[in-house]
């Protein structure tokens, strides 16, 4: 049997009312209180089975849109901590990363390049470059990041493959793995309850 698409959401129209429905809403401005992103963080460490590094990000979200949510509508902002000796498995996406070291020191791989840094210094992670963090002193690493991943998601265009493997490549139009790494199962998420505070005036 022949399957035939629906087209009812197809519509043409005059560029004055194009125009009309292309503008959106101004954006206020957000606020994220650092005591709130510790307490998030924290939570995530008190069980580190259900949150091991790859899935111990602090997300920062204005929600004063519809759509992708991200800090502003075409970027992602967050935190993630790394415990002394902590590495953070090789994964690649297609947003381009920039990542600000708030404490500690390390290494990273991108690409096959070892680079140091140290608390101060800021990386920027070309798309589609395989990247990997280590932590090698002796207290938490915190890393900010910056993505240009909720832009890249309203254009249907988001890709990442972690861990590393072809068959672990998503595109990130639909719900086709549990979490962000391809090979956990609905099983290892099942449970994972959301961690979420709305930062007090």
């Amino acid at each position: 049997m022949e399957n035939t698409a629906k087209l009812d959401h197809s519509e043409v129209m005059d560029i004055d009312t194009y125009f009309k429905r292309l503008v959106q809403p101004e954006t206020p401005a957000a606020l994220w209180r650092w005591e709130d992103i510790v307490t998030v963080m924290d939570g995530m460490e008190a069980d580190p089975k259900r949150y091991p590094t790859y899935r111990r990000a602090v997300c920062l979200v204005n929600n004063s849109w519809a759509g992708a949510p991200g800090a502003s509508p075409a970027l992602f902002a967050g935190f993630q901590r790394f415990r002394p000796g902590e590495h953070l498995p090789p994964h690649k996406h297609n947003s381009v990363a920039l990542y600000y070291w708030v404490q500690g020191k390390g290494h990273a791989i991108v690409n096959g390049t070892k680079i140091h840094f140290k608390q101060g210094d800021v990386l920027t992670c070309p798309a589609w470059n395989e990247h990997e963090f280590f932590n090698d002193g002796d207290e938490d690493l915190i890393m900010f990041s910056i993505h240009d991943l909720p832009i890249l998601a309203q254009m249907r265009a988001l890709f990442w493959e972690e861990p590393m493997g072809q068959e672990n490549i998503q595109h990130i139009v639909k719900s086709e793995a549990a979490s962000w790494s391809a090979q956990e199962s609905e099983n290892d998420v099942a449970n994972l309850k959301s961690i979420l505070i709305k930062t007090a005036a």
